[in-house]
């Protein structure tokens, strides 16, 4: 028994836990929000998003605050929707290389973004003659779900030059293996 309990002791550690198909379905899920977002809004051939996610074109340091003000206008938000949004945007996190969003996309830095933006007023024609098939810069929340995945919570904004853009935030319901807007 004291030889088991040495040997135990000093055996490395157990390979990390391989995602289980919750997590699994769950990532899949937010890249169909993407995916679905992408092909309604834009319907191009080509995409950049932002690798960090953020709640608003800022970022994520006023998510409480603009929930707030975004909820006096989006109604049948599910309280376990709002609570898996809040959780997972608490901090930006950098999306996914490799999610299937039916369309090509370029995931950007924010160092790269700014190398592009900071050379001089010529940013935006910098942008697009690296990525013509773009609407423009886009980027994402981490989406938000129910306990059943058929409703969802998302940040989604786009710019497209200097003082133009737009932002929403989105509320989607899954019908039938569908995902559509609601509000």
């Amino acid at each position: 028994l004291i030889m088991f309990t040495f040997l135990t002791a000093c055996s490395p550690a157990r390979p990390a836990i391989l995602p289980t198909p919750a997590i699994i379905q769950f990532d899949q899920a937010e890249q169909a929000v993407y995916a679905f977002l992408l092909a309604k809004m834009y319907q191009h051939k080509g995409y950049v998003i932002m690798a960090n996610t953020a709640t608003s074109a800022t970022g994520v340091d006023n998510t409480a605050q603009t929930l707030d003000y975004v909820l006096q206008n989006l109604h049948a938000v599910a309280p376990a929707t709002l609570d898996s949004f809040r959780a997972r945007n608490a901090t930006a996190q950098i999306l996914r290389p490799d999610m299937q969003l039916g369309s090509p996309y370029t995931l950007l830095s924010q160092t790269a973004r700014n190398q592009i933006f900071s050379q001089n007023q010529s940013g935006w024609d910098i942008f697009y003659y690296r990525y013509p098939q773009a609407p423009g810069l886009s980027t994402f929340s981490r989406v938000g779900f129910n306990t059943n995945l058929d409703q969802a919570l998302v940040y989604m904004g786009t710019q497209s030059n200097w003082t133009v853009g737009t932002g929403y935030y989105l509320l989607l319901k899954k019908v039938n293996g569908t995902w559509s807007i609601d509000q």
